[in-house]
């Protein structure tokens, strides 16, 4: 079995921290002054928590590959939260030790740079938490997160300015600085590499009422089917913020395409896209393909758009003359949410072994399957889940809902596979 190499980081980081915390060499562990020990081991294990969360978003490829960056999205919230509560848990036990040991809260410009740092830290928490109840655009979402590139080296200065020198854990802290600046820089070379070498959009395409595929020539990266990519599209002299798409081509095909659907103020733009604009891509990612998985029959489960990791499958497919028996399964309100419906029907053609099941769940006079994906539907079209892989793509209640019905079927967890994005 690989072994991962982000959980063994990960991992690395906490214990070591740990580690540094209990063979301090400048003061005893325990003793009357246990509050303020306690919330140095706090403190590490928060700040590591927060370098992970850096880490995690910094789409380091050879730590993605084999994790997927949709999980690496979803522990960049946890190790995120969980890095706030233990290093505020510090900040509380030391203002404890100081009113205890000494009657009063001593304050200097470094320990005001901590408080400062927290602060932030809380603020661009609150925000990620709440940004869609409270309207907040993506743009401005994204560009409140890059403050914490300038808090986390605040508090790194207060907590270095703290540890006794010459300690394990002064050095560890100074690792933890070493390492953030590592990432920092991997993050800005990576901006710098992708912006060297721009593609053009060569075609705008409606695919469905509110679809729209966007395609581009330029220098092609190689990618399995039902990759994704980060894309910043130049249009009128604006540069959007990188957003992912997954990249509904097959790597067979002679230009590179994504197939947005209007869900928000950027999406609800592809539209005014013009052959001729430039865009910045950065791909791939993600672990969501069939080519990752040996052996098993593919059963397909997509939720509105997204069939686009299964279009860039079949599409590999069918251009490798692959007739291997596929079974999609593909949800929807209403039949005018379909796309690429004469694309599927060619396909079916030269592909025997391939059933698409459209199920429309707001839609009476469909004459097709309709409601919600169950496990009964599921089992009429399959008969047996022996020998086969199941792969789930879509909004994240459905998701969810579908790999739930497959686990009361029985379905193995190694035979479920999933890409969920939640920002």
């Amino acid at each position: 079995m690989k072994i991962q190499r982000l959980p063994v980081l990960t991992a690395l980081l906490l214990l070591a921290a740990a580690a540094a915390w209990f063979f301090r060499v400048d003061v005893g562990l325990f003793g009357e002054n246990y509050l303020r020990f306690v919330s140095l081991l706090l403190a590490a294990l928060g700040l590591a928590s927060i370098l992970v969360q850096f880490i995690l978003v910094s789409r380091i490829k050879s730590l993605e590959s084999g994790f997927g960056l949709d999980r690496m999205l979803r522990w960049h919230r946890v190790f995120g939260r969980a890095g706030l509560i233990l290093v505020t848990l510090h900040a509380v036990l030391i203002i404890a030790f100081q009113l205890l040991q000494f009657g009063e809260v001593f304050l200097n410009l470094f320990i005001l740079i901590g408080i400062l740092g927290l602060l932030g830290f809380m603020v661009t928490a609150g925000v990620a938490s709440t940004y869609k109840k409270i309207g907040l655009a993506y743009e401005t979402w994204r560009n409140i997160h890059l403050v914490n590139y300038v808090l986390f080296p605040l508090v790194m200065i207060h907590a270095l300015y703290h540890a006794a020198p010459g300690s394990l854990l002064y050095y560890y802290l100074l690792l933890l600085a070493f390492l953030f600046l590592a990432v920092a820089f991997y993050r800005v070379a990576r901006i710098a590499a992708v912006r060297r070498n721009p593609f053009e959009v060569v075609e705008v395409r409606q695919e469905a009422e509110d679809i729209w595929s966007l395609f581009f020539k330029g220098p092609r990266p190689e990618y399995k089917p039902g990759q994704f990519m980060f894309i910043q599209l130049l249009r009128n002299g604006e540069l959007s913020s990188p957003h992912p798409f997954t990249i509904s081509s097959s790597p067979t095909a002679e230009y590179i395409s994504i197939t947005p659907k209007e869900l928000g103020d950027f999406t609800s733009t592809i539209k005014n896209t013009k052959p001729g604009d430039r865009a910045f891509i950065d791909a791939p990612y993600g672990i969501f393909s069939f080519l990752n998985y040996a052996g098993g029959e593919p059963v397909f489960f997509a939720g509105g758009i997204g069939i686009t990791p299964f279009m860039s499958m079949l599409r590999y497919m069918f251009d490798r003359k692959q007739d291997q028996k596929v079974t999609l399964f593909w949800a929807n309100r209403s039949e005018k949410n379909l796309c690429f419906r004469e694309e599927l029907e060619l396909m079916k053609k030269e592909m025997p072994g391939l059933r698409v099941i459209p199920v429309m769940s707001n839609q009476p006079d469909w004459q097709g399957e309709k409601g919600h994906i169950k496990g009964p539907m599921i089992m009429n079209y399959i008969e047996t889940i022996d020998n086969k892989d199941f792969y789930v793509c879509g909004p994240p209640g459905m998701s969810r809902a579908v790999i739930n019905e497959l686990k009361q079927l029985n379905v193995s967890p190694v035979a479920i596979h999933s890409e969920l994005f939640e920002l």
